[in-house]
């Protein structure tokens, strides 16, 4: 028997945007009465061979540069159909994966294979392994779609995260990556590079985003949050800039210090927030970690504190 393509996006595609809120399982009600349309269509309810065919593309074409930006009516008609078949490519895990799901709890290859290992190599060309790691994603993927879609590799990487520590924590594990990360891709190297800064164990899903926001600071995942370029320190023994001096340079550098003030007065404040009850917790569920963390705070409270008197030395802050 000749095996069938199944059609997966690249573990290289890009990370989605954060925000996207449509889910990736919309399955129309009269599916089940087209079981002619492939095993994939009848399984989940979502022809995904139109989405991903070939001939349902425009013919490729080019346009000069000079040719006015905005599109006529049929630029706009193959702009849609392009990203209607690249918005099925992305759903292609999801899809597949629930299939396998399917197919495999079911036992519905039964009446041709003996195996679900046989019936997807021989039908589909694909190992055994990469169909339960579709499987093992499908719901992963799922979860995290009001957040953003997600490609396989990334799912590869929260899949640990979701058997580990639960579903709830792996939805704050993404969501507190996606946060972090800002207009950044969350590649799957960077889903990875987070992962490992989690503990054996979490106290709640919310730990997940907590533990995450103190690796930032610290410049532990650097592939999430790149760290930031060193402050200067003003040499020691040259005199404060006065007033004067200030109203007589750069007005912009005056309003950007400004601006700094202002931030460092807003995370001050959420620092002092979110450290309300939490203390007696870090220090029982890991005292050493707990105690490094707070006597590290404690430092840098004081070095701030010296700061804020306009000193131009912080050395005996230490």
């Amino acid at each position: 028997m000749s095996r069938r393509s199944l059609a997966l996006p690249s573990a290289r595609g890009t990370a989605p945007n954060a925000g996207q809120q449509e889910s990736l399982l919309e399955v129309p009600d009269t599916a089940a009465d087209k079981p002619e349309g492939g095993v994939v269509q009848g399984m989940v309810g979502m022809d995904t061979t139109a989405l991903l065919s070939v001939s349902s593309l425009p013919t490729p074409y080019d346009v000069p540069e000079g040719v006015p930006t905005p599109l006529n009516d049929k630029e706009r008609a193959d702009l849609e159909v392009c990203e209607q078949a690249l918005h099925g490519f992305r759903k292609a895990v999801v899809v597949a994966g629930k299939a396998l799901d399917v197919i495999n709890r079911g036992r519905l290859y039964r009446e041709r294979y003996g195996t679900f290992e046989d019936y997807v190599w021989e039908v589909w060309g694909i190992r055994k392994s990469q169909a339960y790691r579709l499987i093992d994603a499908w719901p992963v993927a799922v979860a995290v779609s009001p957040i953003g879609e997600i490609n396989e590799a990334q799912a590869r990487e929260l899949v640990p995260v979701f058997k580990d520590h639960g579903r709830d924590a792996g939805v704050v594990f993404f969501r507190e990556t996606a946060q972090l990360a800002g207009d950044r891709k969350v590649t799957a190297a960077a889903l990875a590079e987070a992962r490992k800064v989690l503990p054996p164990r979490l106290a709640s899903p919310e730990q997940a985003a907590d533990v995450l926001r103190v690796a930032a600071t610290e410049g532990r995942v650097p592939r999430i949050v790149p760290p930031r370029e060193p402050v200067r320190e003003q040499p020691a023994g040259e005199p404060t800039p006065t007033a004067q001096d200030v109203l007589e340079g750069d007005s912009r550098a005056g309003a950007e210090a400004v601006a700094v003030l202002e931030a460092a007065l807003a995370q001050q404040q959420q620092i002092y927030d979110r450290l309300a009850g939490i203390v007696a917790q870090a220090l029982l569920y890991d005292p050493g970690r707990a105690e490094l963390l707070l006597a590290q705070l404690r430092q840098y409270a004081n070095r701030t504190a010296y700061r804020a008197r306009g000193k131009a030395n912080d050395a005996d802050a230490e």
